[in-house]
């Protein structure tokens, strides 16, 4: 048990560590466009494009990307040649289906999002996603491969190349269709970079497919699909409501307060990648009793992790949103605040529990009740408050539907019961340090010193750090965070032994 879960960490921080790079690349993209575009309304038509993409990717993916998890522990040989062509091609059949609509349907959005420019760089724009649909296969793929780290080079190039086809352009004062042809012919690039690491898995083994791979995907995506179809809806929701009802310069101020933290979206993902992988591994080979300690330990690892970004961020998020995005944005800074606390939902990766279990069908139930709840939020919330309504509405709604996900897991799926399902006391114990940092690290406001907002940025920053290395020092739970973790487990064996 003890080397897997070594292994784990090791795999989380090798992903962890390029989830980081990803997050920067993608955040450093936004923060150069709202500094180089020539308007606000410009700006949110980008945004607008690259959130819709992200909507409609997931929507249109149906469940394949995750099939791999699935799927490749449990074929051998050419079989695992012939499910990865099987899989690549669905994907590049829907994102042929996706490039179709958006193009034919460019100026009905444009309608619905509100936003003038839209229809002329979607016709472009259509192109993408027959380039990039089939590369979401990577991650699973490499991931069962034991190459984490050709995981991470593939994303961070993917990254890099949305950087440099927006912002390059944007530099050199092109237009916004100029820039988006760009964007596209790197996708390109990226395409063929994915396929040629997906069939090195597979290099030397023959080409062998059935019809019923092709059933057997079919049931387990389907459910996938239309859980993520309606999940996705209501995660993407408020943006959608921003952008119809204030238009998109309201939209890019929203987008920047809902942009990823970095170290957040490393942690998770990572964490979710990793834990869905081996919970496969384990409940295919019947050790479902093995996957609550791992559980724990990532849930206890993760918030130590994320929820520094939480305390830091709740008290200092107007400073924030100046700093990244110039004052022309500094409406962001109160959405930005609330939204932040929708961190602690995140460490909770529980679509890793259900999928391993091959339980995809319930997740269709959760996202119905799911998406209700998103609505009578952000309705809610949104008429009395406004585009700070809209940012509160979420995070209730986030953590009303955890709620609901992890009840069903720990009472219907299993025999768990909530006591056993999350290491509640670590969890607590972190939070607490984490707000307690944050509001030891703004009495620098108290000080008789007119500090620059960089250095009292940074010296809050410090401050924070030192608070919260203290509070976890004293609280013993630095002992589950330890800097030469992933330095000793690149020398561990990689063999499993279960307890």
């Amino acid at each position: 048990m003890r080397i897997a879960t070594q292994r784990l960490t090791a795999q989380a921080a090798i992903i962890g560590i390029g989830r980081l790079l990803n997050m920067l690349a993608a955040a450093g993209t936004l923060v150069v466009l709202a500094r180089v575009l020539p308007d606000r309304e410009s700006y949110g038509a980008i945004c607008q494009l690259i959130i819709l993409y992200m909507l409609l990717s997931q929507i249109f993916a149906v469940g394949l990307p995750q099939s791999t998890y699935y799927f490749l522990p449990r074929y051998e040989g050419g079989e695992r040649r012939g499910f990865l062509t099987q899989t690549v091609v669905l994907l590049s059949l829907s994102g042929l289906l996706l490039a179709a609509g958006l193009f034919t349907g460019a100026e009905a959005i444009g309608r619905i999002l509100n936003s003038p420019q839209l229809p002329e760089l979607l016709r472009v724009f259509a192109i993408y996603p027959i380039f990039m649909l089939p590369t979401l296969a990577v991650e699973g793929t490499l991931l069962h491969a034991q190459r984490p780290a050709a995981t991470v080079l593939f994303n961070l190039a993917v990254r890099i190349g949305m950087f440099a086809g927006l912002v390059v352009p944007a530099l050199l004062q092109m237009s916004l269709v100029q820039m988006i042809t760009v964007w596209v012919a790197v996708a390109g690039v990226m395409w063929l970079a994915a396929l040629g690491l997906l069939f090195s898995t597979v290099a030397g083994q023959p080409l062998i497919w059935r019809r019923s791979m092709l059933r057997e995907e079919g049931a387990f995506s389907a459910p996938l699909a239309l859980s993520a179809l309606i999940a996705v809806t209501g995660t993407y929701l408020d943006r959608i409501l921003v952008s119809n009802q204030f238009g998109p310069a309201a939209f890019g101020t929203y987008t920047n307060a809902t942009v990823e933290v970095p170290t957040v979206t490393m942690v998770t993902n990572a964490t979710a990648v990793v834990l869905m992988a081996e919970f496969s591994r384990r409940t295919s080979a019947g050790e479902h009793k093995a996957v609550m300690p791992i559980w724990h330990r990532a849930m206890t690892k993760s918030a130590v992790l994320t929820f520094a970004s939480l305390g830091f961020l709740a008290f200092w998020g107007h400073e924030t949103m100046r700093l990244l995005f110039t004052s022309r944005y500094a409406e962001s800074g109160t959405i930005f605040s609330i939204y932040v606390w929708v961190i602690p939902v995140l460490i909770l990766t529980g679509q890793s529990l259900f999928i391993s279990l091959g339980a995809t069908r319930p997740l269709i139930t959760l996202s119905l009740v799911g998406i209700v709840i998103e609505i009578a939020c952000l309705v809610g919330f949104g008429k009395l408050l406004g585009l700070a309504g809209m940012a509160l509405g979420v995070v209730v709604a986030r953590y009303l539907n955890a709620a609901v996900g992890m009840h069903w897991y720990a009472h219907k799926l299993t025999d768990i019961g909530w006591r056993a399902l999350l290491p509640w006391g670590n969890l607590g114990l972190a939070l607490l340090v984490a707000v307690a940092a944050g509001a030891v690290s703004r009495t620098l406001y108290v000080l008789p010193i007119a500090w620059p907002p960089v250095v009292l940025f940074a010296c809050g920053l410090l401050l924070f750090l030192a608070a919260y290395f203290v509070g976890l020092r004293l609280t013993r739970l630095s002992r589950h965070v330890r800097p030469g973790d992933f330095l000793r487990l690149q020398r561990e064996p990689v063999q499993e032994v279960t307890a």
